[in-house]
């Protein structure tokens, strides 16, 4: 079997041009302009909670209340709760937090358990302040960083994944060709990697032509809570030959769609607000 030749290295760019130009016709064409979901604000009666001056996340008054209640030291205010670890270290921080969440769990407040954890850096910051069960950041309203990958074939069409039914999130619905989060300790690409031959059977090789598009954040409310997720965004131009196939039971199918298509199932919510957010970062970012 002969290796497939380089592809010239602007075809990345002329995939996406090509797939923009179509994208903007139709979305000319549709009643109203297909909704994608951006950060925004928590519902109003959410209450902000805080580790010294470092913004934690938004919790319900409900969960603001169940948190004082079991996170030592944690003092609740008038308008925001806080949690008065910041002179220790991320370890102890982490170690506190994972054991509150595990009592929460026992409790029957915590459902989703995964059993992996995220790491939680504030604003601006790459250090992580501290890191706990992936359920426990949707539950607490912490922001999680998560890979996407816009997936382009040279004929301006895009692969995009049916999830599976069986997902906790957005079952059924179509997301990007491979997305996932980035657990504790994981770098970008090493996600990137591992969610592309998970979730969609391709190993990047040379030959791939790959561009990291920036980040976009989503917020919303999930399962009773605020939760913010970073989308860092890629796009991929597959082989002429080359075919998803999902690994990991995480996808039902996949569908090699025009913009023209894709633009009209986002504009009908048929996508998850992550991967919509996701193929206009792809398209526009600078």
């Amino acid at each position: 079997m002969t290796a497939p030749e380089p592809l010239p290295s602007d075809a990345l760019e002329r995939a996406v041009d090509a797939f923009r130009a179509a994208w903007e016709l139709a979305h000319h064409a549709l009643p109203r302009s297909a909704a994608v979901a951006t950060a925004s604000e928590p519902p109003p009666e959410f209450i902000p909670w805080f580790c010294g001056h470092t913004f934690l996340g938004y919790l319900s008054p409900a969960r603001a209340r169940l948190l004082a209640a079991h996170l030592a030291p944690t003092r609740m205010q008038a308008h925001r709760l806080d949690w008065d670890a910041s002179p220790w270290s991320a370890p102890a921080r982490s170690a506190a937090l994972q054991d509150t969440l595990l009592g929460l769990r026992a409790l029957g407040h915590l459902p989703g358990w995964r059993n992996e954890a995220f790491a939680f850096c504030a604003e601006g910051g790459d250090t992580p302040l501290l890191q706990a069960e992936r359920a426990g950041f949707y539950f607490l309203g912490m922001r999680s960083d998560a890979v996407h990958v816009n997936g382009f074939c040279a004929d301006a069409r895009m692969w995009v994944a049916r999830r599976s039914a069986a997902k906790q999130v957005d079952p059924g619905l179509l997301d990007n060709l491979c997305a996932g989060g980035v657990a504790a300790g994981e770098t970008l690409e090493t996600c990137l990697q591992r969610e592309l031959y998970e979730e969609a059977g391709i190993r990047l090789r040379a030959e791939h032509l790959l561009r990291f598009r920036g980040t976009s954040e989503v917020g919303r409310v999930r399962a009773g809570g605020w939760h913010v997720e970073r989308l860092h965004v890629y796009n991929l131009l597959l082989q002429t030959n080359e075919q998803p196939c999902n690994r990991d039971g995480e996808v039902q199918e996949f569908l090699l769609l025009s913009a023209a298509e894709l633009a009209g199932l986002v504009h009908a919510e048929k996508c998850t607000p992550d991967a919509a957010a996701a193929i206009v970062q792809g398209l526009y970012a600078p």
